[in-house]
């Protein structure tokens, strides 16, 4: 079994508004191996620490904090929305840097559901196929298990503490070779597969600030989330951010705002609108007519403006995802991004294929002479669009 990391070409926290990303899966991930237990017991053995974690199936509880949390957090889940489950073990491994914004958290969750799905054939019950009749409808379902939100008939629960939406599912799930993907939520849909093209490849640079989603990292990633929700309450109803925006634009959106009273500055609300105005309805629609019509290589400028929106209203950035981006560009990168939730974490760089071994080091080599610190936890690495694989 192979579950990927993924890459956010664009849609920087566009997700759980209703809007749009491209992403891709990419060929590092989990890798794992999982055998049917003839008890009640999920046994996870951690082969990168060394590490085994015991979680009773019946009443699954991890240690706050541990990483084995995020996998009884799916065992709890799933068995109240589907019912009890048969023990398994699952031996696994992975090449993904830790909490580097490449949905490793989310890779291990879905990890998890897959080995519970293979020994306990999860997709067979009534209640699974009642709420879910397909693999878009199974990614939203998984994204639900990680904030804690009801799906369909699925009861929610406590979830892991992040208030996010379902991109990182829907890239690790229906990922393909070679491809890029534009999805748009709420509901989930596959709007168009677009070929990432065979000269190029990714380098990712994981800068070596943890992207976390814990402690003070979790409170910053979770604010920007709930300014959303601050926002479409003030509609009554349960339609996303994008659907009201299309319905009433956003200049009436803007003067909602600032009629009504709330725990955030106006000036914030403000600000987090007209980053989605751009990401969702001017960047993501630009970049992917010009992937479509084979002019990958004039990106660069609107990828430019998302990163810029990033850190002028989301305030998500850090000086070295900031330094990344732009030394990428300045090497000749065909286009450069910081992707995931912010503060700290990975940025990419979309280059020639011939020049990928140069550009590396060259990308590595300012970026440590310039941040010593990072010698040890940062990772440059090159990769490519890929897809799951559960056999």
């Amino acid at each position: 079994m192979f579950i990927p990391g993924r890459i956010e070409v664009l849609g920087k926290h566009t997700d759980y508004c209703g809007g749009r990303s491209i992403v891709c899966a990419i060929d590092r991930g989990f890798h794992a191996e999982i055998d049917e237990r003839s008890d009640s017991t999920m046994v996870l053995d951690n082969v990168d620490i060394g590490e085994k974690a015991s979680i009773d199936l019946t009443e699954p509880v991890a240690a706050v904090g541990h990483w084995s949390s995020y996998a009884a957090e799916v065992a709890r889940r799933v068995t109240e929305n589907l019912g009890p489950l048969n023990g398994v073990s699952i031996r696994f491994r992975s090449d993904l840097p830790k909490a580097a914004g490449l949905s490793s958290s989310s890779a291990l969750m879905i990890m998890v559901f897959a080995a519970l799905d293979a020994v306990n054939d999860l997709r067979s019950r009534d209640e699974f196929r009642t709420s879910i009749d397909n693999e878009l409808q199974l990614a939203e379902y998984l994204g639900c298990v990680e904030n804690g939100q009801t799906y369909r008939d699925l009861k929610g629960s406590a979830g892991v503490g992040t208030f996010g939406g379902s991109q990182d599912h829907a890239a690790i799930l229906l990922g393909k070779n070679d491809l890029l993907t534009r999805f748009a939520f709420s509901p989930l849909r596959r709007e168009a597969d677009l070929a990432f093209p065979d000269d190029l490849t990714f380098i990712v640079a994981s800068s070596g600030v943890l992207a976390e989603k814990t402690g003070s990292a979790l409170e910053k990633y979770n604010r920007i989330s709930l300014m959303v929700s601050d926002i479409t309450q003030r509609f009554g109803t349960s339609r996303s951010l994008s659907d009201i925006a299309s319905d009433i634009g956003f200049e009436e959106l803007r003067n909602v705002v600032r009629k009504g009273a709330s725990r955030f500055a106006e000036d914030e609300l403000i600000s987090r609108l007209r980053q989605f105005q751009f990401e969702n309805f001017e960047a993501i629609p630009i970049v992917s007519a010009m992937i479509a019509e084979e002019k990958i290589s004039d990106i660069g400028r609107t990828v430019n403006m998302s990163q810029q929106f990033a850190e002028e209203h989301l305030k998500n950035q850090t000086p070295e995802t900031m330094f990344l981006q732009r030394s990428a560009r300045e090497l000749g990168s065909i286009a450069a991004s910081a992707f995931g939730a912010g503060f700290g974490g990975s940025v990419y760089a979309i280059v020639r294929r011939s020049d990928a071994d140069a550009f590396t080091d060259e990308w590595q080599n300012g970026y440590l002479k310039t941040f010593p610190q990072h010698s040890e936890a940062s990772e440059f690495f090159v990769t490519r669009p890929s897809q799951i694989v559960l056999a």
